[in-house]
């Protein structure tokens, strides 16, 4: 997607701990991935052609979703393998203006992505059984990366400090760049409590006071 109208092409993806199941027009789809500014979609019936506007509507924790988009790319994901069968695609959509509460509920999901993937670290980190989907691995060892709100700036330091710093948070170096920046993003839309709950998810994901050592994820 390039040269987003307005701020929110800042964002980054996240990817829902399980699919949502949607609808582009009357074609039904799954939302794979998604952000403020657009959508990732798993389909089989075609949908509009690249350039072409539809409207993308689904549910979420009993809150449903209804905004125009633009279909911007799209790609077979998966060949037919027979005449019976149908090929299986994957589109992306640019979302226009959506009004508040839509694009309220597209933050929330955002972020309760973000807090639900650390909270699978902080799981990772003792050991304990996994209460959503694993979605970062958890590096052992003392080396930590804080990233931290500087003038208004994000300001990433290498250090073996595991403290939380009051504007931003500390995390294992053995975090892809991918993630480091989407969890910053995620930060910058909380609002105090939200900061707050990345805060204290990062500090127990890197904890490891109980001496147990820790369970990494492998995909």
């Amino acid at each position: 997607m390039s040269e987003l109208p307005d701020d929110r092409r800042q964002f980054g993806r996240v990817t829902p701990v399980q699919r949502i199941r949607g609808a582009v027009g009357g074609v039904p789809v799954y939302v794979i991935d998604l952000s403020l500014a657009g959508a990732r979609v798993a389909h089989q019936e075609p949908l509009p052609a690249i350039g072409q506007t539809s409207v993308l509507t689904f549910e979420w924790e009993g809150r449903s979703f209804s905004g125009p988009c633009e279909v911007r790319r799209t790609r077979v994901e998966k060949e037919a393998r027979s005449k019976f069968d149908k090929a299986l695609h994957h589109t992306g959509l640019y979302l226009m203006r959506t009004d508040p509460e839509s694009q309220h509920l597209l933050r929330e999901i955002v972020q309760t992505s973000v807090i639900r993937a650390l909270d699978e670290q902080k799981a990772n980190a003792r050991g304990l059984p996994a209460v959503a989907a694993m979605s970062f691995q958890t590096g052992g060892g003392d080396e930590y990366l804080r990233c931290e709100i500087r003038h208004e700036s994000w300001v990433r330091i290498s250090t073996r400090d595991p403290q939380q710093p009051e504007h931003g948070f500390t995390i294992s170096t053995s975090e892809p760049p991918a993630k480091v920046a989407m969890l910053c993003r995620a930060y910058e839309l909380g609002d105090h409590d939200g900061r707050r709950l990345i805060r204290t998810f990062a500090a127990l994901s890197i904890s490891k006071a109980e001496g147990i050592p820790t369970r990494r994820y492998a995909p």
